[in-house]
């Protein structure tokens, strides 16, 4: 047996991903060696002679019954390959599942009911670290926010964050049970009054630039139309998830009625309120509604942007004509193949001129 036969049948049973080797993937890899002037019968005895002697190493094992050899040929069928590395870092791993699962004093009300189930190693260590808080936890824990929590408990402050809409263990723990709650990144935005007397049923404003934010601040201050203007600094790159938790943050505060949102004139643009709304509903919340005073005033002012390169994002004519309303929609599809409306055409007199004028405030509302 030459050691580059050897060698060559070792690589290939290592490369497989399973255990069990045809050895016409063997026998065709021997083939393929610079063997010189030798019979197939040659090279038929050489890997035989080969294999046997693997087999003998413990490296592979060789068929034992009959069906598992090529009466004609001589060779065996298949080999199982044996890995003693990797069985023991198996068996290393079967050990330390096991001394995890059955060797904690798990805690009696809620880990031990399902403790003994889980399989994976991570997520038995994350089992301990939560048992161990139950079991050690005072009678009155403060509720605290969820990455608070998960630095003391996990060590790592973004542990729980994956969590926290179903909780741990396919939600047999929630973040109540952790004495912690979901702590969303806010949103900036300007109430109209710190007073929620004064803000309690009317809507919130939502628009998605910073010089817009200002100038539909201004103009609230003015009419006093929005319980609150908010920044969306961001939705087009940000999980619908985020914006839609930091609206509710909003909403709670200033008692409001409603979101409308306001943003550019363009197909990113639609999607935004769209994605937001979509999971909106997924939580029994209400969807955005557009603020079509603000689009319709937009449109008439007609400051369009050409497109620098070709439009990626396909355009959506049924959306646009529910979220704009038909007649609006048609003015901005006529010509949103090659232009876009950007927000910032609105100043400060324009938007109190929309949102201020009696005409359109009822009218035009979704």
């Amino acid at each position: 047996m030459t050691s580059r036969l050897r060698d060559t049948v070792l690589d290939q049973i290592e490369a497989s991903a399973r255990k069990r080797v045809a050895v016409e993937t063997l026998l065709a890899a021997v083939r393929r060696l610079p063997l010189g002037p030798v019979s197939d019968f040659e090279i038929r005895d050489r890997l035989l002679a080969a294999l046997e002697a693997l087999a003998g190493e413990g490296r592979l094992r060789l068929p034992a019954g009959r069906r598992g050899w090529d009466r004609q040929g001589g060779l065996p069928r298949f080999v199982t390959a044996l890995r003693p590395e990797a069985e023991a870092i198996r068996q290393r791993r079967r050990e330390t599942l096991d001394t995890l699962r059955h060797d904690t004093a798990w805690e009696p009300t809620r880990m031990v009911a399902f403790a003994h189930t889980l399989k994976g190693e991570a997520e038995l260590r994350r089992a301990r670290r939560v048992n161990r808080y139950l079991l050690e936890r005072r009678p009155d824990a403060e509720c605290i926010p969820h990455r608070e929590r998960a630095l003391a408990v996990f060590g790592d402050e973004k542990a729980l964050d994956g969590y926290v809409r179903q909780g741990l263990f396919g939600g047999r723990i929630s973040l109540a049970d952790l004495d912690c709650f979901y702590c969303p990144e806010p949103l900036p935005f300007r109430p109209l009054s710190m007073d929620r007397a004064r803000t309690a049923g009317k809507p919130l404003l939502v628009v998605e630039n910073a010089c817009t934010y200002w100038s539909c601040r201004r103009a609230n201050d003015t009419l006093e139309i929005y319980a609150a203007v908010v920044y969306g600094q961001g939705f087009a790159v940000c999980a619908a998830e985020r914006a839609s938790d930091g609206l509710q943050d909003i909403e709670e505060q200033v008692a409001a009625a409603g979101v409308l949102y306001f943003g550019d004139l363009d197909p990113v643009g639609l999607a935004i309120p769209r994605r937001i709304s979509e999971y909106r509903r997924q939580k029994d919340l209400a969807p955005l509604r557009a603020e079509r005073r603000l689009y319709r005033a937009l449109l008439q002012r007609g400051r369009t942007v050409a497109y620098r390169r070709p439009q990626q994002t396909a355009h959506d004519p049924s959306w646009a004509r529910a979220w704009l309303g038909g007649e609006l929609a048609a003015i901005y599809l006529d010509k949103a193949h090659a232009a876009r409306w950007p927000q910032e055409g609105l100043s400060a007199e324009a938007i109190t001129a929309a949102i201020g004028n009696p005409a359109m405030r009822e009218g035009d509302l979704p």
